[in-house]
């Protein structure tokens, strides 16, 4: 049977233009844009769905909270194993200063000690607690809006996501109704605790000013943050020994050549072992940028990471904090630092 025939192409009066068969494509093209944009138009303007990403402008910070697994500290993450501490002295969780410095490993009863970076092995500071929070990790993490003395021990981390304070942790081991010499919680694949310390360290109360001892590190988990971790004494009261400042327990007097142009280094980590880190701060003008270069007794050019370039503060200071090789052979090395046209030399032993 014959086929009844179609319409006529519709084509515009002067007979000249594109047929029916464009012009039908155009109109489906144009429903089915408007079909879309018809669908994102009235998700928008709708409610909230289980995707949508609410908008705040609220800028305050929790004084407590509790974080979600993984969102603080990477609970899933790989890392080194931990080193178990041992028994302190009864009360030394509550004696800030250089008596409650510990010998040993500083990030002892850390799990995966290889995120952090120790510049200084025992630091004792000051400052007003801004907020607290317990971690599901086990950690008590409170930030401290440091004294003026101790301001230069930030970094561009701890401005940018921690509103420019320090970061202090009390891990498990050295918490309350921690049983000396039993671990503080059970291990969790590669999450070990440690040993109990018997410290006994209470959170302090936000809005409180205190004093703080522990190893003063860098967190490379989180952009290289200033932190006091562990905190191995806190206390509301003023420490017992001398004033609250900057201790190194590791480093002994550098040998420093003369600092031409301002450029002088204040101190370096001496002896320190391989495979261990290392710190080294100088003194140069306000915002000058610095590079920090260390000759291995081998004679060849340290490439571990945290040597390079860095900018020093507005009161002149420049810090670096770097891990020396695992495999690099003993002996002396030369630090120089160049700022602008000066710079300076150091010489330190590694074992």
């Amino acid at each position: 049977m014959e086929k009844e025939a179609g319409p006529e192409p519709l084509r515009p009066e002067d007979g000249s233009g594109p047929d029916v068969r464009a012009t039908y494509a155009l109109l489906i093209m144009g429903v089915l844009t408007g079909s879309f944009s018809g669908c994102a138009t009235s998700a928008s303007s709708g409610k909230t769905g289980t995707n949508a990403i609410p908008i705040t402008t609220s800028t305050s910070v929790p004084t407590t909270t509790s974080t979600s697994a993984g969102e603080e500290d990477n609970v899933a993450g790989p890392g080194a194993p931990t080193v178990g501490g041992t028994v302190t002295r009864p009360g030394s969780g509550s004696a800030p200063g250089s008596s409650a410095c510990r010998i040993g490993d500083p990030l002892a009863n850390v799990y995966h000690p290889n995120r952090l970076m120790v510049l200084q092995s025992c630091l004792t500071v000051s400052g007003t607690v801004e907020s607290m929070r317990h971690e599901d990790d086990g950690d008590v993490h409170f930030d401290l809006a440091l004294d003026g003395a101790f301001v230069h021990l930030l970094t561009r981390a701890n401005t940018t996501y921690q509103h420019g304070w320090l970061v202090v942790e009390i891990v498990p081991a050295d918490e309350p109704g921690c049983v000396p010499g039993q671990s503080p919680k059970p291990a969790t694949g590669t999450y070990d605790y440690g040993i109990c310390s018997g410290a006994d360290e209470t959170a302090p109360a936000v809005g409180t000013h205190i004093y703080a001892t522990g190893p003063y590190v860098l967190d490379n988990a989180h952009g290289g943050w200033a932190e006091v971790h562990p905190a191995w004494a806190i206390s509301s009261n003023s420490t017992t020994s001398s004033t609250p400042g900057p201790t190194t327990t590791s480093a002994q007097t550098p040998t420093v050549a003369p600092a031409p142009s301002g450029v002088r280094i204040v101190s370096v980590t001496s002896p320190v072992s391989a495979g261990s880190h290392a710190m080294l701060m100088a003194e140069a003008s306000p915002g000058v940028a610095c590079t920090l270069s260390v000759t291995l007794p081998s004679g060849a050019q340290s490439q571990s990471q945290g040597l390079g370039p860095a900018t020093a503060d507005g009161s002149g200071t420049v810090r670096w904090g770097w891990q020396t090789g695992s495999r690099t052979t003993p002996g002396t090395a030369t630090a120089t630092v160049t700022c602008g046209s000066g710079s300076s030399e150091v010489t330190f032993q590694i074992n």
